[in-house]
């Protein structure tokens, strides 16, 4: 039998991987990870000790509580969650937002055809908490009356199985679902995760974004993402030295990810596609995460300055654009933008950009920037040009 993770043990594995990476833990992050290890121990402690020694009624008391961690972007929510899972043995399972409900609309629509919708959702929130002791969830986030269901669904699933989760979120549970059309309908839902978790603030000053890359839940280091870039304005020199070529006609495909057609520039070692094909339509986070495991370099081109309005530059093309740059950040996909305008993401403001645009601000912050300099024209000299940090 493996023995019980040890709280003290757990957050020394925490602690020496922030000291590997080259930073100790701040007052807020110790604090959420200290949290987290107690979970652990708990977890541990629970499965040691047989259950034919307790009656039934005093099973449900000693669940461990759950844990929402949630905080300003870039300050380590995420990483001290991961830090966590790889410090913790036994059964676990990670999952992002975006991850879990793409399998869920998947498993709906599978059973609609079958005409088994009415136990899709169920059948699909069983299997994500089957065979585990602790559930890790990622960038939970509620935009959608639909999805606040589905999140419904699942605490109740996991209270029912005395499965504990570990939830991480730009936002404090009152802010969740914010639309003041629907919030009123997820107040209960709000209320249920106050009652089974445990609430942590990290607003820590250090931004765990400038850290150097982690490693992943399989201990090797995810960089992928961070190789992209912004390019702007997108001269041939630019493009060509990250090796990239915009794509002759012959190359331009149209590829069908789950249900919608997507036409795209090319589909090879790179899929190359313009920011109005790409979030102009009706692509879904669905097509995103199918497109991001089969093409792990992605070029998106004509993307427009934040914060100005234009038809490509919709209020609905910029949440897509939201959930791409989430899925393709989560997947570790490599991905260059590129447009002629200032591509300033702390900078942008209008009613046009979503409201978690902070956090899509933060993953970009990742990506270095490749500038012209001022008054120079399309293919000017190197010496014009510069990279530089984000």
């Amino acid at each position: 039998m493996t023995p019980a993770p040890d709280e003290v043990l757990l957050m020394a594995g925490i602690e020496a991987e922030a000291a590997a990476a080259g930073f100790a833990l701040e007052t807020s992050q110790a604090a959420a990870a200290r949290r987290l290890c107690e979970l652990g121990a708990a977890v541990g402690q629970s499965k040691a000790v047989p259950l034919r020694r307790f009656p039934p009624r005093l099973l449900r008391r000693r669940t461990p509580r759950s844990v929402y961690l949630h905080g300003p972007v870039g300050r380590g929510k995420s990483w001290v969650m991961d830090s966590f899972y790889r410090q913790l043995p036994g059964r676990k399972r990670r999952v992002h937002f975006h991850d879990f409900f793409r399998k869920l609309h998947t498993g709906v629509r599978t059973a609609s055809v079958s005409g088994a919708d009415r136990t899709a959702v169920q059948q699909a929130v069983d299997a994500l908490l089957a065979d585990i002791d602790v559930l890790c969830f990622d960038e939970f986030h509620v935009h959608d009356v639909g999805d606040g269901m589905f999140i419904a669904r699942l605490l109740r699933t996991a209270a029912e199985r005395r499965v504990p989760l570990v939830v991480t979120s730009n936002y404090p549970p009152e802010q969740l679902l914010p639309n003041p059309l629907w919030h009123d309908h997820f107040v209960p839902t709000i209320a249920v995760i106050k009652e089974m978790m445990d609430i942590v603030e990290i607003n820590g000053n250090t931004d765990f974004r400038r850290q150097p890359a982690a490693p992943g839940n399989d201990g090797e280091t995810r960089d992928g993402f961070r190789r992209g870039r912004v390019i702007s304005p997108g001269t041939p020199r630019q493009l060509g030295a990250f090796g990239l070529f915009p794509p002759p006609p012959s190359e331009h495909r149209t590829l069908t990810p789950t249900a919608q057609p997507l036409a795209v520039k090319a589909a090879g070692d790179v899929l190359w596609v313009a920011f109005a094909e790409l979030c102009g339509g009706l692509m879904s986070t669905a097509d995103y995460l199918a497109l991001a495991a089969e093409y792990r370099v992605w070029v998106i081109d004509g993307v427009p300055s934040p914060g100005h309005g234009s038809a490509d530059g919709s209020a609905a093309a910029w949440q897509r654009f939201s959930n791409a740059v989430d899925v393709l950040y989560d997947e570790d996909v490599t991905l260059f933008l590129v447009g002629r305008g200032p591509l300033d993401w702390d900078a942008g403001h209008g009613t046009a950009l979503p409201v978690d645009m902070a956090r899509i601000a933060s993953r970009l912050s990742l990506l270095e920037r490749v500038v012209a300099g001022d008054g120079t024209p399309d293919g000017g000299t190197a010496g014009s040009e510069e990279t530089r940090g984000s």
